[in-house]
């Protein structure tokens, strides 16, 4: 089955905008004059031919560019960084030495709570984390992840949010214990809350692992839009370990990619639907290498 985009989809990515609008911290005209450019974009959107990582990641440029503000997250995502850190020393969890795979990938899977983007929320990442540590994980999943880690060379690990990006660093060591050289990605610029090259510096999974971008500020992956050197690493990897909703909505639907382990937190209906889940579950879905064009 082929993920599509449905009504809810636009309403929420309007919801993101208004949200990132907000954001910014502009007077009541300029947000007025972002969400309109945004609207007017909508209209001339065709939602049938449309990938709607696309389209969210093009109206948050828009919201960048009304509004003057290259990062409208950026203390945000400083915050979300900063607590998460906070939350693995007080808990005794400061990832110098490995973690056991089950308890690295379920802390990873569980840092995929930390989103101002995929689902409206008003609380704290403190709470957010509190929240997901109570989240329940497939095991049978976790040893066939941790087999296909085992099986592979060379991983591509796709980071998703910051904050989250903290919490990641537990499972790349963890894969890393396994034998695979692995290289980290992060957005190639700022998106929502979405982790950049600025976040893994701050969080130091630059010091654990190899870490390129993207080379675009979309939130997820678009091949088209990728650097070559993402490019290159995406083509040779063995495994791709791709976190959190916006890295699966880019890449499902590719049909040329090695095996790509999806681990995320579902947020909305259309993933819910898709992955036959419901809200607010921690999903692990596994992927097989698929060998058709692009």
């Amino acid at each position: 089955m082929k993920l599509k985009p449905t009504a809810e989809c636009i309403s929420c990515i309007l919801r993101q905008v208004l949200e990132a609008c907000e954001e910014t911290g502009e007077d009541p005209t300029v947000r007025y004059y972002a969400l309109r450019e945004a609207i007017a974009y909508l209209n001339n959107v065709d939602f049938d031919r449309s990938d709607h990582v696309r389209i969210a990641s093009d109206l948050h440029r828009i919201v960048r560019e009304v509004t003057g503000n290259a990062d409208p997250y950026r203390e945000v995502k400083k915050m979300s960084n900063r607590v998460a850190l906070e939350w693995l020393s007080k808990n005794g969890r400061t990832l110098q030495g490995s973690l056991p795979f089950k308890q690295a990938i379920s802390i990873a899977a569980r840092g995929n709570m930390i989103d101002y983007g995929a689902m409206e929320t008003t609380e704290t990442p403190q709470a957010l984390i509190d929240k997901a540590m109570d989240a329940r994980i497939d095991t049978k999943k976790v040893l066939e992840v941790r087999r296909l880690v085992e099986e592979s060379k060379h991983v591509l690990y796709l980071c998703d949010n910051a904050g989250e990006i903290a919490f990641d660093k537990a499972m790349v060591s963890a894969i890393q214990t396994l034998g695979p050289e692995v290289t980290v990605a992060v957005r190639g610029g700022p998106v929502v809350n979405d982790a950049t090259i600025d976040d893994a510096y701050e969080v130091e999974m630059t010091k654990l692992a190899k870490t390129i971008t993207t080379g675009s500020p979309v939130s997820g992956v678009l091949l088209t839009d990728s650097s070559p050197e993402f490019l290159d690493t995406f083509d040779q990897s063995d495994l791709i370990i791709s976190k959190g909703q916006g890295n699966l909505e880019s890449l499902i639907n590719i049909r040329r990619k090695t095996t790509t382990v999806y681990i995320l937190k579902v947020k909305c209906n259309l993933i819910a639907d898709f992955l036959k889940s419901q809200i607010g579950a921690t999903e692990i879905v596994i992927q097989r290498k698929r060998e058709a064009k692009r």
